[in-house]
């Protein structure tokens, strides 16, 4: 049944009739596929190539060692291809995962950041304090000092996964 439809097909690409096929050996070191001569008599002939059926069709016309070296060349080289493509998405996508860590983790820092206020009758305050993002953790620390009874003088930290924040100001109020 696989000789026939190897026959059917070869048939098929050289545009000529179905023929029975077998594999033969007629030159040592080269095989053959043996075509029948259609009822007529005579080769059989596509658009270029015309056979012998007492000879057959000598594989290695069709795959020579440097067609089928030259195939895997070409196939070689398009995977060569895909993989310096995929390479390069592999690094954007390398970039873009140490940036979002990067981003959370300065987000952590800065919900970290919070003012130390003194209360009513203090002159100084402190205040430690922590924040999350993602999975990135952050921890700041704060300092205020009452300067007089309307400034007010704060100084702030906060760090996270290597993302410092610093942060200063100075407060006035009135009435």
């Amino acid at each position: 049944m696989r000789f026939h439809v190897a026959a059917s097909l070869l048939s098929l690409a050289f545009l000529s009739t179905p023929c029975l096929a077998q594999i033969v050996g007629v030159t040592p070191g080269t095989s053959y596929l043996a075509v029948s001569a259609p009822p007529s008599g005579g080769g059989v002939c596509g658009a270029t190539n015309c056979v012998n059926p007492d000879q057959g069709i000598p594989l290695n016309t069709f795959a020579t060692s440097s067609s089928v070296a030259s195939q895997f060349a070409t196939v070689n080289g398009q995977i060569t291809g895909i993989n310096s493509a995929l390479a390069g998405a592999n690094a954007q996508i390398v970039d873009l995962y140490n940036g979002l860590h990067r981003q959370t983790s300065f987000a952590a820092a800065v919900g970290a950041m919070r003012d130390a206020v003194p209360n009513d009758g203090d002159r100084f305050a402190v205040r430690g304090s922590f924040a999350t993002v993602g999975n990135a953790v952050g921890g700041g620390f704060s300092a205020s000092a009452n300067l007089n009874r309307q400034f007010r003088a704060t100084i702030n930290y906060a760090g996270s996964r290597g993302e410092n924040v610093v942060s200063g100001g100075l407060n006035f109020s009135f009435n």
